[in-house]
């Protein structure tokens, strides 16, 4: 099964890709998607799964099962690193 997963901001930068389609057996769980890609996984947990929104076809992971959210074929997983910036 097909899932597509997007990065923005600088973790376009940081990984070098935007657009990443995932083949992944069915049942699989959010964690076991993010690990099979190192790059992505190794920066979420370097840098703290807390700072990054994760959203799977639109909803925020937190709200749903966390890591152990079922991701099934044709879902959209989009992660925005942290913002920062803005008025001081």
């Amino acid at each position: 099964m097909t899932i597509k997963i997007r990065v923005y901001a600088t973790l376009r930068e940081r990984l070098g890709w935007s657009v990443k389609d995932v083949e992944a057996k069915e049942e699989v769980k959010l964690s076991e998607l993010l690990e099979g890609i190192p790059e992505l996984w190794k920066i979420l947990v370097e840098t703290g799964f807390e700072n990054y929104v994760i959203l799977v076809n639109g909803h925020n992971y937190r709200l749903l099962n966390g890591l152990n959210t079922t991701i099934e074929k044709g879902s959209l997983v989009d992660v925005f690193p942290p913002a920062g910036g803005g008025l001081s």
